[in-house]
């Protein structure tokens, strides 16, 4: 109560100071077209075939550029292949178009740029509102060129006006001062607005935006912004075009410029603001009002934050003071809640890091008992964190298998929230699959980790008392011991599957391109066929040394390592796929059966897939005969569902 009484004070409050502002200002949120705007595309460059090795690689490279620019503030450029298949991408959102209005709206541009405006064009340059779009064969990414470009213009609808001069200089002004700040900031983006004739009217404002990509100095940004204004101004506000012109953009690969009379972007507390008008007919008396009223408002407010933080401070204790007693009642016998200056202790100072993931730090400790830990400690003020830490907790606490990793406690002391596990020196799966050590080059040892995972899976599946699907397994994700069994990690993003329930949906996809089963990638369904997926992934890469998003050739053409395996398997080539380090000849028949197991995981239908039952009775008993996989479908980028993103994690997790 006292909360709502306070927000509607601060309504009123902010009423007042704002009565005096122009009340028709325009409002208006950027552009969201998936439209090249003026059909502004160029397409150059030979033709290339649709089952090419350049197709192949130009879908690897549209996924990466739209997960690399969600995870790295709108922006990724990268190249994958070699010559004379290799492609060279960039990809830039506008500085006001974030999240999955960046994610989404440019795996639609990347898909309209390839299919729709330059249709089998090996190099394409598409400009939207929006986005910004170029893939070629050529290393352009190397030059800082600004070819091809681009430029459009807008029309007032007058016939003329009286202060095209007045608009001619001070647009000039508010771009140099705008292409200054946009140079500066580290998204190199800015924009602004003017005041062209001293009324506060909607109708008489200009609005610029200045956009580099982020890549290019602080220098390079600025030169290349200026070049783009000198060539933008000669071309618009002189002899060449009518007075009436009062807006324009001229766009490039590596940066643009544009001002319009309308507010195409969303406005923010860094954009500049110049000539403000004066606002007319404010008595002596109200001024003074005015001075001796805000002082006294502002601290009125400063006291009510104060209040409110130490509201929120008491609440935020009761909270988790009522979690704890919820953790230990959750939990086995053998959990801990530890005290900071314990883990402190124990991790000495946490001076050994022995990895990172999105969660936080993970640091290497040892109890007073002698017990090796592992204690990985959330990031402060990680909102994210938070909720996978409670669910972790919640869930792997409850668990208990020799295929799990084992939680110890965890902390939760002030800001620090830490959770404590048992240490596994032998750390994960991923650096055996891509490096080399000579325990890795027996088959038996091979075979002993996939018996472990499945055994784990099937725990978690169907025999402890919760039915949790993981949606995360990846070889980072499976810890090994000194004795190299493996145990399945990282619990923070898991969901409990009722048992009535087979399939559920979710809001955001998270976990990592790769790893997840068509329909969670796609429908965002999950299911604990989609844990059968990631593990019939997992399976070919310990089968085969080769991780699962890498591309690999057949007959010329390039594949992932689902596709390539199902083709070796569907020719009767499966030796090809078999890891050369393997030293086991007389294991081959072995190696083989677990690769159709692998196949029969990775179906493109859910249904189609076995139960982790089935699987581990495949695995134990060689008399079982396996059915036939299906072909694997193509990867495919739905533009819906791209709610977070990096190349590989779609919400990290590691």
């Amino acid at each position: 109560m006292v909360r709502n009484h306070i927000m509607l004070f601060l309504l009123l409050l902010v009423t007042l100071l704002t009565s005096g502002r122009d009340q028709s200002a325009v409002s208006a949120s950027p552009v969201g077209s998936v439209e090249p705007f003026r059909k502004c595309t160029v397409c150059t460059g030979a033709l290339y075939e649709p089952n090419s090795t350049y197709r192949s690689n130009l879908e690897v490279l549209g996924a990466a550029l739209v997960a690399g620019a969600g995870a790295n503030g709108g922006f990724a450029k990268a190249s994958i292949g070699v010559a004379p298949d290799a492609v060279y991408g960039l990809a830039l959102c506008r500085g006001d178009c974030a999240g999955p209005n960046c994610t989404g709206g440019l795996a639609a541009a990347f898909r309209g740029a390839a299919e729709l405006y330059c249709p089998s064009r090996r190099d394409a340059t598409v400009y939207y509102d929006n986005y910004t779009l170029r893939f070629s064969g050529e290393d352009f990414l190397s030059a800082l060129t600004e070819q091809p470009r681009c430029s459009g213009w807008s029309d007032s609808g007058e016939s003329g006006w009286d202060a095209a001069q007045l608009l001619a200089e001070r647009v000039e002004e508010l771009m140099k001062e705008t292409i200054k700040h946009a140079a500066a900031t580290a998204k190199r983006y800015g924009t602004g607005r003017v005041w062209v004739r001293g009324r506060a009217e909607a109708a008489d404002m200009e609005y610029v935006l200045a956009q580099c990509t982020p890549d290019l100095t602080e220098a390079e940004c600025w030169s290349c912004l200026n070049d783009t204004r000198g060539k933008l101004q000669t071309s618009s506000m002189h002899d060449k075009v009518p007075t009436s012109q009062y807006g324009g953009r001229l766009v490039g690969v590596r940066c643009s410029l544009r001002y319009e009379r309308v507010l195409f972007f969303e406005e923010t507390s860094s954009t500049l603001q110049l000539h403000k008008p004066k606002v007319w007919g404010m008595s002596t008396v109200n001024k003074i009002t005015i001075i001796g009223v805000v002082p006294f408002l502002v601290l009125l407010i400063l006291c009510l934050l104060l209040v409110l933080k130490r509201i929120r401070e008491s609440r935020l204790l009761k909270e988790l003071a009522l979690w704890e007693k919820e953790i230990m009642n959750e939990s086995n016998s053998g959990f801990s809640l530890y005290k900071f200056a314990e883990v402190n202790d124990a991790t000495e100072n946490f001076s050994k890091r022995v990895g990172e993931g999105g969660f936080g730090p993970v640091f290497q400790g040892k109890l007073p008992n002698g017990e090796q830990i592992a204690v990985k400690r959330l990031k402060l003020n990680s909102l994210q964190g938070l909720v996978e830490f409670k669910n972790e907790i919640r869930l792997i606490a409850k668990l208990q298998h020799i295929n799990l990793v084992r939680l110890l406690g965890c902390c939760i002391e002030g800001n620090e929230r830490m959770l404590v596990y048992e240490y596994m020196p032998e750390r994960s799966l991923d650096s055996f699959i891509i490096g080399i050590d000579i325990r890795f080059t027996s088959w038996h040892v091979r075979a002993r980790i996939i018996e472990g995972i499945a055994q784990g899976l099937l725990y978690i599946h169907e025999q402890s008392h919760l039915c949790v699907v993981h949606r995360d397994l990846k070889p980072s994700n499976i810890l090994l011991d000194s004795e190299m069994n493996p145990k399945i990690s990282d619990f923070g993003i898991a969901r409990i599957c009722p048992s009535n329930i087979v399939e559920s949906n979710t809001t955001t996809v998270v976990g990592t391109i790769g790893y997840m089963a068509p329909e969670y990638f796609s429908q965002k369904i999950y299911s604990t066929k989609s844990d059968i997926f990631s593990f019939g992934i997992l399976l070919l890469e310990i089968i085969s040394g080769k991780v699962a998003f890498g591309s690999y050739k057949i007959n010329g053409r390039s594949y992932d390592l689902r596709r390539y395996a199902w083709l070796l398997w569907r020719d009767e080539k499966c030796k090809e796929l078999i890891d050369p380090s393997l030293r086991e000849e007389y294991q081959k028949v072995e190696m083989i059966r677990c690769t159709q197991i692998a196949l029969l995981c990775v179906q493109e239908s859910a249904d189609d897939r076995p139960t982790m039952r089935e699987i581990n009775m495949m695995l134990h008993n060689g008399n079982i005969i396996l059915p036939m996989p299906t072909q694997p479908g193509y990867f495919d980028i739905s533009p819906s569902i791209m709610d977070s993103s990096s190349p590989t994690d779609m919400v990290s997790s590691n």
